[in-house]
């Protein structure tokens, strides 16, 4: 019955912000998760809109290549002035993430990438996010 499905679903809810949230289980997931398997689950986390920070960072450690493509695929390649989604509301601490985690080379190579429109370099509220970044410590 759906009343059962939506329980599950709040049951499976609240034990995945609790266990994302913890700081052991999350490296115990960086030190032992299957990338393959992860990773898709990890994307499908940011798409929805759910827990996506977290599960951004988490990409990042476990599969850094993907987690920019995937940056770079649904951020910094789409225009970002008229997303009905509004991905800009999150990219202070991702980009911030991708400085912390993978370091100033990488977070330049980032902004310096053939994908990065330069009608989103452009934009108000992704150069704060930029600035943002730049500025955190």
């Amino acid at each position: 019955m759906l009343i059962d499905t939506l329980l599950e679903h709040e049951r499976a809810y609240n034990n995945l912000l609790k266990e994302i949230s913890d700081e052991k289980a999350k490296q115990d997931f960086i030190d032992h998760a299957d990338v393959a398997t992860a990773t898709p689950l990890l994307e499908s986390l940011i798409k929805a809109k759910v827990m996506q920070l977290p599960a951004f960072e988490l990409m990042l450690k476990i599969n850094k290549d993907e987690a920019i493509e995937f940056l770079k695929e649904w951020y910094l390649s789409l225009d970002l002035s008229d997303h009905a989604k509004d991905p800009v509301s999150d990219l202070d601490i991702i980009l911030c993430d991708v400085k912390d985690i993978l370091g100033e080379n990488e977070f330049n190579k980032l902004l310096n990438c053939e994908e990065f429109l330069p009608k989103n370099k452009k934009n108000k509220r992704v150069k704060e996010a930029i600035r943002f970044a730049l500025e955190d410590d």
